[in-house]
């Protein structure tokens, strides 16, 4: 009997959901959160003991499910009404395929050739890139899950590239070209996850470790895979406060703004395309909408992304600089009106980077020098992780830390553009 009475404790008390009852009404309900929605509907049981037992282990199971990333609501209610049903079909249609077990490598890679190879600066790199992409890439890792990409995945690709004609057929490629091979792999990967927030294991880690051994480049080990795979890095390393003043003086006055409320707030494309007028109210700018490929959504990717920033002075002119120009209710746009794409702002960005004689950065590096250039002034790692809606500074130290040495002489260049208003404010929130 005690061990019983225990378990109905521990399942009552269970923190994602619960079987409760209704007043006037016999039956049990059930009540939980589901895509940011509170759900109660009934479970068709009457209010006993064992139904109560029965009714909360039948949602310990489906919110297992939720985690997967297999529940669908339909399948799990089949009785409740077309609306409801045909509502969270939407909602799981636009949400739950970003998880890295539902998405196949194969299907990412034909919306980036659409969406960033065919903006690629470099016309002769996107041959060799998409020479490697077609020719060993995709139809290795085409069939599998990104969540499937591991670094013994990686192991047994490097393993496969062996020449495939010739003399030579069927003897490893050399070391070298199998780091070229690996460059526009590693660019995929790293658009995937920052395009959906991954936070996954490195399946690149162990790649100096797996290469074949060449006897004519092997002591040129550290140039062949730090110094090619450094090339992918490089293109969303921390701006120096001189290039991106370069990058402002030559973009087009539209996207102007947009590229610096990204260095200043650290928030992604998506993030400013949720922000309207209704967002920016007692001194900060509150995120709590994204639309991503003409889909909007609720809330964010983990519960760290809805978070309020505080509007210094810098970031308030470019405010008032965004809202005056939009009669809308949306703060960033194209200039037809329409949310802000990464696509458009692409084409802006690399332009103005051409005129200004820049070495080819991604627009990522916005975010990353943010963090960085915060780190630099002294912001401390937990608060930065809160502006930036990471759960910890785990992400902040690993991926931003990096970039801080190369400021040095940037600090009061920084401190002067950020404002004395950000310092002062966030150090003493987050003492």
């Amino acid at each position: 009997m005690a061990r019983k009475k225990k378990e109905e404790v521990s399942l009552r008390n269970w923190g994602e959901g619960n079987v409760t009852t209704k007043r006037g009404s016999s039956r049990l309900y059930y009540d939980f959160r589901y895509l940011g929605e509170r759900v109660e509907i009934s479970t068709g049981l009457s209010d006993t003991p064992d139904n109560r037992r029965k009714a909360m282990a039948w949602l310990i199971r489906q919110r297992e499910r939720i985690e997967e990333g297999t529940f669908r609501f339909a399948e799990a209610f089949p009785g409740a009404s077309e609306e409801k049903k045909a509502h969270f079909s939407r909602l799981e249609g636009s949400i739950n395929l970003s998880k890295p077990n539902h998405i196949l490598f194969g299907d990412y890679v034909s919306r980036w050739y659409r969406e960033v190879w065919e903006h690629h600066p470099s016309a002769s790199k996107k041959v060799d890139e998409k020479s490697a992409i077609d020719y060993w890439i995709t139809p290795f890792f085409g069939n599998k899950t990104f969540f499937e990409i591991s670094s013994v995945v990686m192991g047994d690709f490097i393993r496969s590239l062996k020449h495939r004609e010739g003399n030579k057929a069927g003897q490893p490629l050399s070391r070298k070209r199998v780091a070229n091979i690996l460059l526009p792999l590693r660019s995929i990967w790293r658009d995937a996850c920052d395009e959906y927030r991954w936070d996954l294991p490195d399946p690149f880690k162990n790649v100096p470790k797996q290469l074949p051994r060449d006897e004519t480049v092997d002591e040129c080990m550290e140039v062949v895979t730090e110094g090619e795979m450094q090339r992918i890095e490089d293109t969303r390393d921390a701006l120096r406060f001189d290039e991106f003043m370069a990058y402002l003086g030559h973009m087009d006055p539209w996207y102007r703004p947009v590229a610096e409320l990204w260095i200043l707030t650290g928030m992604i494309p998506s993030e400013m395309s949720g922000l309207t007028r209704l967002h920016i109210k007692d001194g900060y700018l509150f995120v709590r909408r994204s639309v991503s490929r003409g889909v909007e959504k609720a809330g964010g990717k983990t519960t760290y992304r809805r978070r309020e920033i505080r509007i210094t002075a810098t970031i308030q002119r470019v405010v008032d600089e965004l809202l005056a120009r939009t009669d809308g209710k949306r703060l960033v746009t194209l200039k037809s009106g329409k949310p802000l794409t990464p696509t458009e702002f692409y084409d802006a960005w690399v332009k103005a980077e051409k005129k200004a004689g820049l070495r080819h950065r991604r627009p990522y590096c916005l975010r990353h020098s943010f963090a960085a250039w915060s780190l630099a002034i002294g912001i401390d790692m937990n608060r930065l992780a809160w502006m930036m809606g990471h759960g910890s500074k785990k992400m902040v130290y690993e991926v931003y830390g990096r970039y801080v040495e190369k400021l040095g002489d940037d600090k009061e260049k920084i401190l002067a553009y950020f404002g004395q208003d950000f310092v002062a404010e966030e150090t003493k929130k987050a003492a």
